[in-house]
C-alpha cells in the first residue's frame, strides 16, 4: 500500500476560489480553457503544487513561467523565479484537453436520436480524484474553495453547472458564454459541467428552491415520478438535518453513460438513466425503488458529504455510508408501505458475505493513491457502512440519533471532519459512549456471532467471530437488542459474556437489524423455528439468512436448510422468500447431475401453495409485496425448478400488463431459450422505450444457455455495440451463468487485453462480480492461476476477496455437490 504522504499536496499555497472557463469542442472531443485562482501563500516556496493529469497546461507568464507535469503522483509544479512570500496571490493558467470516453474526469457520452442519428454530450465524473483530469486543482476534498464556472457552448446547446445560470449571451462563432453564479465552499470533487441537447421539466418550488429534472430529448416524460421524489426528498432531509438545503437551485440530470449509479455534485447531480427515468406503467418494484432510493440517496449527501466532507478519502465510508443509511430512512418514509428496511435486509446479507472472508477489511483504512481511493467504494463502506449507523440509531434510539446529527451538521458546516466530530456530537446528546462502540466496527473487519447459552439465571450471550474459513480472534462491542415475554432489553455485549434475565419466547438481534449473527443452543433454535411465523419480518428473514450462512461455511447442511424452506410454505413476504430462494440457487449451482431433478421438484413442490394463491393475475387491489412475490416464486419455478408449465404460460406473457408477470415472463424464456431468443432480446433492448427495458433484455440476452452466447456478447463488448456502462455486468453475468460459465471464462482468458482495455477504468475489477460461482474444482484452480500474474492496479484486495468467495463455493460443493439427493429423500 502506497502512503498518503506521497500523494498528498504540500500547504505551502492554498486556494480560496476558482474562476473557471471551459470551452468544449464536442465534434473533436476536445476542451480549452483557462482557470484564475485566488489563492494564500502560507509560508515563502519558489513552487506551487497542484493536481493534473491528461491535460496540456501554459504557465501564467506574469507569476509561473515554468510548468511541470508528474504524470505518477498526477501534479502540476509551477516554478517561479523568485520566492512567494506569505500573503494573496492570483493564478491564471490556461490549458487543453480530450473528452475522453473512459466515464472519468470530463468526458463524451453519446446517444442515438430515432432516426439514428449520434448526438454528444460533454459531462463530468470527478469522484474521487478526477477533476485533475478537467482544470487544474488542489484536488483533495479539504481543500476548498468556490467556484465561479463559465462554460462557452455552441448555440442552442444547454450547459448546466452547479450553481444556478446568470446570463447567457453571444461570444462570437456561433457560441454562447453561459455564466453561472459562485457556488459555496466546497470540494473539487463535486464540481459539474455538462453540455449538450437537454430537456428540461419547469421547475418546481421547495421552500425556495427551484427543483428541475433534465433528460435527452425525448424522454422527460419518463421525468415525472423523478420530480416527486425529489420535491419530498428535498424537504424531508431539510427537516431531518435542521439545516436549510446549502445550495441555491437543483438539478438532477440524466446522462446517457455513467459509471456509477449517480454523482452528488452540489445542485447538479448526474444520475444513470435507470436510477432515474422510470415509467410507472413498465417498471418493477424493484426498478421504481432502484429510482427512489437512488434520488434519496444523492439528495441527502447535499448535507452529508457536500456541506460537511470528509478530510481525506479514508473518510469516505462515512460519507456514504450515512448516504445510504438515509436514502433508506427517507425511502421508508416516502412510501412506508414498501417497509424499505426490510428491503435493505439483502444488502446487509451481501455486506456481510464479504465480511465473513479473511480478506475483508476494515471499514476504514489508509488511502494512499487514486487507485486506493477509489477501491474504497465497495458493499463494506457503503453496505456495512450503513447497517453499523443503523445498529447504533436503534441503539441510541431515533429521536437521539437525528439530534445528533443535526448537531455534527450545524457545528461543522462547511468544513471537513473525521469520524471523531460525529462520535463526539452523538455521545453529547446520548450520554452514550458512541466512539468506543464504533471504533470496534470501522477499524477492523469482521464480525461477530453471538452465542446464546441456557443459564439457571437466564441466558449467556456471548461473541466470536463469524468467519466462512477458520476461526478469528477479534471482537467487538455489541449492541444488543433483545425482547422475551418480559419485554424489550438492550445490552452492549463486549470480550467477557454478559448474563441477562429473560422469559420465554426469547429473541436475540429483536428487530432484525444488528450486524451480527445468532446462534441459539438447541432448545431455543428449535423454540424459534416452531414459532417462525410469529416473528417480526426482519426477524424471520435474520433466521433464514443466518442458516445460509451457517451452510455455506459448512456449519449447517443442505439438509437443514431444506427443513427450514418447509417451514415457508404460508410465509407472504416477498425479500424473506428472496432470501429463502437465494440459498436454494446456490444449492442448484452446485448439485450434480444425478440429482438435479429432484432438486427441482423440491422447489416447485415448496412454491406450489404459493404459486396456486398468486396465479399470474394480479388480483384488484393488490399490494407492491404480493406483486414481487409473484414474480419471485414464477422464476423459482420456471428458471430453478424448470416447471414446464410455467415454462410454457412464460412465454405467452412476455407483454403482459403486470410489470412483475411480464419481467419474470421474460427471465423464464431467457433461461429456457435458445439462439433466436437471444437475437430476439439484443434488438428489443436496441430499440426499447425505457432505460430499464434497455437492460432488461440485454440481460435477459445474456442468460440464453446456447453455447454461441458468451462469444455473441465479447464481440459486442468489443465492438461498441454494447454501452461502456453496462460492459462490465454483461460480462460478470456471462462468467456468473451456471451453463455457459466455464466457457465464458475461457473466452475471457483468451481476449483478455482486448475486453479489459474495452471497459471503463474504474469498472475493469467489477467483471468479476461473480466469479465466485465458477466452483468446479479444475476451473476455480485456473482461475487462481490466472490471478498470480494477472491483475488490476489498486484492486489487489477486492480480488483476493472474490477468490476467497469462490473457494468458499468450492468448499459447498465438496460438502452437498453429490448428497443433496439424500438430503431430499
Amino acid at each position: 500500500m502506497t502512503s498518503e504522504a506521497d500523494y498528498r499536496l504540500p500547504r505551502t499555497v492554498v486556494p480560496s476560489h476558482y474562476d473557471i472557463e471551459i470551452a468544449p469542442d464536442l465534434a473533436a472531443a476536445s476542451f480549452a480553457g483557462t482557470v484564475t485562482i485566488d489563492a494564500t501563500v502560507v509560508e515563502p516556496t519558489a513552487t506551487i503544487v497542484l493536481n493534473a493529469i491528461e491535460l496540456e497546461i501554459d504557465g501564467d507568464q506574469v507569476l509561473v513561467p515554468h510548468v511541470t507535469l508528474e504524470s505518477a503522483t498526477e501534479r502540476a509544479i509551477l516554478t517561479l523565479d523568485a520566492d512567494l512570500q506569505p500573503g494573496d496571490i492570483t493564478l491564471s493558467l490556461s490549458f487543453h484537453g480530450v473528452l475522453n470516453d473512459d466515464l472519468r474526469g470530463f468526458y463524451r457520452s453519446t446517444y442515438d436520436d430515432p432516426d439514428g442519428n449520434e448526438h454528444v454530450i460533454a459531462t463530468t465524473q470527478f469522484e474521487s480524484t478526477d477533476a485533475r483530469r478537467a482544470f487544474p486543482c488542489w484536488d483533495e476534498p479539504d481543500l476548498k474553495a468556490t467556484f465561479a464556472v463559465a462554460l462557452i457552448v455552441d448555440h442552442g446547446l444547454a450547459a448546466f453547472s452547479n450553481a444556478m445560470e446568470v446570463s447567457r449571451e453571444p461570444a462570437g462563432d456561433g457560441k454562447d458564454r453561459v455564466q453561472f453564479a459562485t457556488t459555496m465552499v466546497m470540494s473539487t470533487y463535486l464540481v459539474a459541467l455538462i453540455v449538450g441537447e437537454f430537456e428540461a421539466t419547469e421547475p418546481v418550488d421547495v421552500n425556495g428552491v427551484p427543483l428541475r429534472v433534465i433528460t435527452p430529448p425525448g424522454k422527460l416524460h419518463l421525468a415525472s415520478e423523478a420530480v416527486e421524489v425529489g420535491a419530498f426528498m428535498l424537504d424531508f432531509f431539510a427537516s431531518y438535518y435542521e439545516v436549510p438545503y446549502p445550495g441555491d437551485k437543483l438539478d438532477m440530470v440524466a446522462i446517457p453513460d455513467f459509471g456509477f449509479g449517480a454523482m452528488e455534485n452540489l445542485g447538479c447531480i448526474t444520475y444513470r438513466e435507470t436510477a432515474l427515468l422510470v415509467d410507472l406503467e413498465t417498471a418493477t418494484q424493484a426498478e421504481l425503488a432502484r429510482v427512489v432510493s437512488v434520488i434519496a440517496h444523492e439528495i441527502a449527501h447535499m448535507w452529508f458529504g457536500d456541506l460537511v466532507t470528509m478530510k481525506w478519502w479514508n473518510g469516505v465510508w462515512l460519507n456514504e455510508a450515512f448516504a445510504t443509511f438515509a436514502e433508506v430512512t427517507a425511502t421508508n418514509a416516502y412510501r412506508p408501505e414498501w417497509n424499505y428496511w426490510l428491503d435493505f435486509a439483502n444488502d446487509r446479507a451481501t455486506s456481510q458475505e464479504t465480511d465473513a472472508l479473511k480478506t475483508t477489511r476494515p471499514i476504514e483504512f489508509p488511502v494512499g493513491s487514486p487507485a486506493e481511493a477509489d477501491a474504497m467504494f465497495d458493499v463494506l463502506t457503503y453496505e456495512k457502512g450503513a447497517s453499523v449507523l443503523r445498529q447504533i440509531e436503534l441503539y441510541l434510539g431515533g429521536d437521539v440519533f437525528r439530534r445528533g446529527v443535526s448537531l455534527y451538521l450545524k457545528r461543522h458546516a462547511y468544513g471537513n471532519t473525521d469520524n471523531e466530530d460525529l462520535w463526539a456530537a452523538l455521545e453529547e446528546v446520548s450520554g452514550e459512549p458512541v466512539g468506543e462502540i464504533m471504533d470496534t466496527w470501522i477499524f477492523q473487519g469482521g464480525y461477530p456471532m453471538i452465542d446464546v447459552t441456557t443459564t439457571e439465571r437466564g441466558v449467556r450471550l456471548s461473541q466470536r467471530q463469524f468467519r466462512f474459513f477458520g476461526g478469528g480472534d477479534a471482537s467487538w462491542k455489541v449492541p444488543v437488542l433483545y425482547s422475551s415475554s418480559l419485554g424489550e432489553g438492550r445490552v452492549l455485549v463486549g470480550e467477557e459474556p454478559v448474563e441477562i434475565e429473560v422469559g420465554d419466547d426469547l429473541i436475540v438481534n429483536a428487530g432484525g437489524e444488528g450486524f451480527y449473527r445468532v446462534a441459539y443452543d438447541h432448545e431455543r433454535l428449535a423454540s424459534i423455528e416452531s414459532r417462525l411465523p410469529e416473528l417480526a419480518d426482519i426477524e424471520r428473514y435474520s433466521v433464514v439468512s443466518d442458516l445460509l450462512a451457517e451452510m455455506l461455511c459448512g456449519r449447517a447442511s443442505a439438509g437443514d436448510y431444506f427443513d427450514l424452506i418447509r417451514s415457508l410454505d404460508d410465509e407472504g413476504e416477498a425479500d424473506i422468500w428472496r432470501v429463502a430462494l437465494e440459498g436454494l440457487s446456490e444449492l442448484d449451482r452446485i448439485v450434480s447431475s444425478d440429482d438435479r431433478d429432484p432438486l427441482r421438484r423440491f422447489v416447485v413442490d415448496h412454491t406450489a401453495k404459493k404459486a396456486d394463491q398468486l396465479g399470474w393475475v394480479p388480483a384488484d387491489g393488490e399490494d407492491a409485496n404480493d406483486r414481487t412475490l409473484r414474480g419471485l416464486i414464477l422464476k423459482a419455478r420456471g428458471i430453478n425448478g424448470r416447471d414446464q408449465e410455467t415454462i410454457r404460460t412464460a412465454a405467452t406473457q412476455l407483454d403482459a400488463a403486470d410489470a412483475e408477470v411480464a419481467d419474470a415472463a421474460l427471465a423464464i424464456v431467457a433461461a429456457n431459450g435458445g439462439l433466436e431468443d437471444f437475437e430476439r432480446f439484443v434488438e428489443l433492448s436496441k430499440g426499447a422505450p425505457t432505460p430499464q427495458l434497455t437492460v432488461k433484455y440485454l440481460r435477459a440476452a445474456t442468460q440464453v444457455p446456447h453455447p454461441d452466447v458468451p462469444g455473441r456478447i465479447i464481440d459486442m463488448v468489443l465492438s461498441g455495440d454494447i454501452r461502456t456502462q453496462d460492459s462490465y455486468w454483461v460480462v460478470a453475468l456471462l462468467i456468473g451463468h451456471r451453463d455457459n460459465g466455464v466457457r465464458a471464462w475461457k473466452l475471457i482468458t483468451e481476449r483478455w487485453e482486448e475486453i479489459i482495455a474495452a471497459l471503463a477504468p474504474n469498472h475493469r475489477y467489477r467483471i468479476l462480480d461473480q466469479l465466485k460461482f465458477r466452483s468446479e474444482p479444475d476451473v476455480a484452480q485456473s482461475v487462481h492461476e490466472w490471478f498470480e500474474t494477472h491483475t488490476f492496479p489498486g484492486m489487489e484486495k477486492k480480488i483476493s476477496q472474490k477468490l476467497e468467495m469462490l473457494d468458499v463455493r468450492v468448499g459447498l460443493r465438496e460438502r452437498e455437490g453429490n448428497r443433496i439427493g439424500d438430503a431430499l429423500r
